[in-house]
Order: C-alpha cells, then structure tokens, then sequence
C-alpha cells in the first residue's frame, strides 16, 4: 500500500489486488484509538473516492465524520477507476468487481496488505484494520451509492457477504422509465467505456438549486470519470437483475431515496418494493432524504445523511454484540 498525506487526516492509498492497483482514500481515529469497524465506501458510476470527501466541503466528507466518530474510512476507486481505469472489459463487470473488492475486505481485515502508518501514530497505539499487526479482525459495514449499491447489493447476496455488519445503499435504481430505457439502448457497447455526451441536466442528479454548490457543475467542481462499458451493460439490466439478489441479500440494510431522485422512479412504491424483496436481510430500514437529488453526498444535506448511515452502523454492532452475549 502507498500512502501520502493529504490535509485532515485523510490519505491518498493504493492497494494491489489480483494484479491491479485499486486506488482511494482513507481516514482513521486518532492515534491510540482501536477503530470500531472498517467503513467500506463505493462510490457511484462516472464518479471517484472522491464522491465521499471533496477537500472543499469537510463538512459533507463521510471520511472526516466517520474517523472523527471512531471509523476507519476507506473510500476506494471502483475496479476501471482511478488507478485501475483501462482495465480490460473482462474485469470490469459487477461480478468481477465484487471479487476484488471481496480480496481487498480479506487482506485488509487479516492484515496481508502491507501498510504504511499514519504519520501520527502512536507507537504501541491500538491497531488499524489496513494495520498488519491488528490481532482481530474488525466488522466491515459497506456504504454505496448508485451502481456502486447496486454491486454492494451483489456483495450483499453472496455467502460471503453474510459476513458483513451491514450495507447502507442510496440511488439503486429498481426500476427505469421508458425514456430513460430508450436511452440507454442508444448507447453503443462496443467501446471499453461509455461515450461522453457533454453531461446530463442538473435535475437529472441535483435538488433543487441551492440544496449543492453549483460549482458542482463546473468542469473544476465536478467528481467524474468516464464509466467502464461492462458495468454499464450490468447497471442497465439492473431492473432484470435486482430481484433475484435481493432475495438473497442476508446483512442489515439501509435503504436511502433521495426527495428529489429523478435518475430513475422513486415513488413511495420503491422503499415498499425494497422491504418486500430483501427478505432474508437481518433487518431492513428505509429512508427519505430530505433536500437531496440523486447524488445525496454532494449536497448540503450530506452530513444528514451520513449520521444517519452511521447510527445504522453503531445498531449493526449493536446488533451483534448482543447476538455474542446470548
């Protein structure tokens, strides 16, 4: 793992993993502080780790909040971002991206990643789960957005996801307009990613003006990427795809529609549909956020929104803590 410092407490990180370096961020407790877990944080299509913490709104940084309440944060660049973007096609895929990002959680939690220490550590302090001399494994919680939600969801539904303390998933879109279905058809998919056309209207992934800085819509303000081809074809069918692995989706989940989601229908039917399908998930919670479009984390109500993940969070360690006492 290489690691430099950026200010408030937060790293630039790469991690190799089957091959590929996956690129992110990460912020810890002070220094002597065990972590109380390891949040997981997948951002969404077309973005970066950088979706979760954008050094000029600390205030809306999941990392900074999280650290500051005993976390350790990683935020990592989804496999085809960052420093692993022009991955070939064949790795791009949900799938295939699960599988890595299930190496990272198992060589992070165990401790065979080697990693650098915080330039304020304390020597002696309590470990870090990137900390390779860490004598337990610490409970992992996935919070994701949008595509990013939906491969948790995917992580989710895997026997190997049973594992995880829980996911906090915002932006899946269970179902799509016909518009919106007629548009992606028209999307060539023979290129390794999707062709760029000049973005979106804001409303499309924004509240209403003034519930985001509107220099998020500049070409200085924005957090984007280009979106590998082969997790698109994924997303697109995600309304196809959804129900079966929500039926088999077993941690905790916190469900989050934003007020102003217009990416795809969000009616009142949607949280309905989500507490109906997860029926083997340990317990599910559903949510409206108030002030917020599709992109939750870069609005004002950001903050908001990820207190309430991690209330969710301390309830799932909550949870087993008292499963462990009986």
């Amino acid at each position: 793992m290489e690691v430099s410092t950026m200010p408030g407490r937060v790293e630039n990180v790469g991690y190799d993993i089957a091959g590929t370096t996956l690129s992110g961020l990460l912020a810890r407790p002070e220094a002597g502080v065990r972590p109380r877990g390891l949040l997981l944080a997948i951002h969404g299509g077309g973005s970066r780790a950088a979706y979760w913490h954008r050094d000029g709104a600390p205030d809306g940084s999941l990392l900074l909040l999280g650290a500051a309440l005993g976390w350790s944060v990683l935020a990592i660049d989804r496999p085809g971002y960052g420093a692993s973007a022009g991955l070939d096609r064949a790795r791009q895929g949900l799938d295939a991206q699960a599988e890595a990002l299930f190496a990272l959680v198992e060589e992070l939690t165990t401790g065979a990643l080697d990693a650098a220490p915080d330039p304020g550590e304390v020597p002696g302090g309590d470990p870090d789960p990137a900390d390779p001399a860490a004598p337990a494994r610490l409970p992992v919680f996935v919070v994701a957005h949008s595509m990013g939600a939906v491969l948790a969801l995917r992580m989710g539904a895997d026997k190997r996801g049973h594992d995880l303390l829980g996911l906090a998933v915002a932006g899946v879109p269970l179902r799509y307009t016909p518009a919106r279905l007629a548009e992606f058809a028209a999307v060539p998919t023979d290129g390794d990613f999707v062709p760029s056309t000049g973005g979106a209207a804001p409303d499309a992934f924004f509240g209403p003006p003034g519930s985001y800085d509107p220099a998020l819509l500049t070409r200085a303000g924005r957090v984007v990427a280009p979106v590998p081809m082969a997790e698109f074809v994924d997303v697109r069918e995600s309304p196809n795809t959804l129900p079966d692995v929500l039926a088999r989706v077993t941690p905790a989940v916190h469900w989050t529609v934003a007020e102003f989601e217009r990416s795809h229908p969000s009616g009142p039917e949607v949280p309905a549909l989500a507490r109906e399908s997860l029926r083997r998930a340990r317990t599910v919670e559903t949510y409206t956020q108030r002030g917020v479009g599709h992109n939750i984390s870069l609005h004002h109500a950001a903050r908001a929104y990820h207190l309430r993940v991690l209330a969710f969070a301390e309830e799932c360690l909550l949870a087993v803590a008292g499963s462990t006492a009986r």
